[in-house]
């Protein structure tokens, strides 16, 4: 995260996308597509940094507010589109 930028990955199904941030575990939302989920992603970020909070980690001020995707999976329609993310990112 040296860029500011959260880093995250996107997996990718025919009716729905997850966008998941590689450094912030459990930091993952879905959406009707790479956008929608990326938007459910910042949205998120107001419930998810008490939980970082709690394992003593401090997100940046900055950390729902530029996403840089760093890698695409492609889904599957058995957990993806069914909407329970299930590749893991290189």
């Amino acid at each position: 995260m040296g860029t500011g930028r959260t880093r995250v990955y996107l997996e990718v199904g025919q009716k729905r996308a997850f966008a998941c941030a590689l450094d912030w575990p459990g930091w993952c939302r879905s959406g009707k597509g790479e956008e929608a989920a990326l938007a459910a992603l910042a949205a998120y970020l107001p419930r998810y940094a008490p939980v970082a909070e709690r394992a003593g980690l401090s997100l940046p001020t900055t950390a729902g507010e530029d996403f840089e995707v760093v890698e695409r999976l492609p889904g599957t329609r058995g957990l993806t589109d069914f909407g329970a993310p299930g590749e893991i990112a290189t």
